[in-house]
């Protein structure tokens, strides 16, 4: 059959030459790989949600369609690597910056790269959707998945950033309001209303979740690498280090970080309870900061952004 199928097909072309694919005529429409190449087209020509209905259609895992779902995701978001490119590229800071290569193309990435309002919101998400998902494809190491899911966590730091000194600054306010209604002396004494405090630590938990995810993406990546000192960090890398050393420093039902009504409240144990409920236990310097290390270690402006 496939010797019949070859000479007809070879006999078109030589005396017809008729105009037909191949590929197409000897592959199920429906086959993973008819649908990769569709999904690829359909990327190329800005049919993002197209692309994205053909991989929903795929059957076999592989690291190709995350690679493209990714790229899928993020163009439907107004978020393509040309878009990241261009904002980078465009502004007079390329040719200024004091790194080189690499280093001066993170310098240049900032919170503005994913927008404002609504379409903040959506680029942030397809970001974060697009990083957890290369980081469980069948083979995270291979170099086109692990940079690029390194590279797309560069460009979600500055942003966390921005979020997570808003949150600390609510958590804070919220501490201290609830300082003013408890006796912050006695640990055990009964927190009347944590209503506005769990608000404040639900955003909190957010965060937290996308400091995990830019962490876990960017260890043991050559892209950006959090080990340097001083002027051998680019911008990512500096404030990835600092965010890393000051607030993956354990967590303590009795903090000792400072004087402040927000910390006072930090002592009191109905807040321990809320901020380690539901959460991971805290061990300094694990690589990991769960929801308490992040208030508690981060509470004092400056220290972890």
């Amino acid at each position: 059959m496939w010797r019949r199928l070859m000479l007809s097909v070879s006999a078109c072309w030589v005396f017809m030459a008729c105009d037909m694919n191949l590929y197409q005529s000897v592959v199920k429409p429906e086959s993973d790989r008819a649908l990769i190449e569709e999904a690829r087209i359909k990327i190329d020509e800005q049919d993002y949600a197209g692309a994205l209905s053909s991989l929903e259609k795929i059957d076999r895992d592989s690291n190709e369609l995350r690679l493209l779902r990714s790229a899928a995701r993020l163009g439907l978001s107004g978020l393509s690597m040309w878009t990241i490119l261009t904002d980078i590229v465009d502004g007079t800071g390329f040719n200024e910056g004091t790194g080189s290569g690499v280093d001066n193309f993170f310098d240049q990435i900032s919170g503005a790269v994913v927008g404002e309002g609504d379409t903040r919101t959506l680029r942030l998400a397809a970001l974060t959707e697009s990083v957890d998902d290369l980081l469980a494809a069948p083979d995270p190491s291979a170099s086109r998945v692990k940079n690029l899911a390194c590279f797309l966590a560069g460009v979600m730091a500055l942003p966390t950033v921005t979020d997570a000194t808003t949150a600390i600054t609510d958590t804070t306010t919220s501490l201290a309001s609830l300082a003013s209604t408890v006796d912050v002396t006695n640990p055990n004494s009964q927190c009347p209303d944590l209503s506005g405090l769990n608000n404040s630590l639900t955003t909190i938990a957010n965060v937290q979740t996308q400091f995990s995810l830019i962490l876990e993406a960017t260890s043991n990546c050559k892209l950006l690498d959090v080990t340097g000192t001083g002027s051998e960090l680019n911008a990512i890398e500096a404030q990835l280090a600092k965010f890393n050393q000051n607030a993956d420093a354990g967590c303590s039902a009795t903090p000792a970080c400072g004087s402040s009504a927000a910390c006072q409240a930090l002592g009191l144990q109905c807040v321990y309870d809320a901020l380690t409920t539901g959460s991971d236990a805290s061990t300094a310097q694990d690589g990991q900061v769960t929801k308490c290390e992040l208030v508690q270690n981060c509470l004092t402006p400056g220290t972890c952004f």
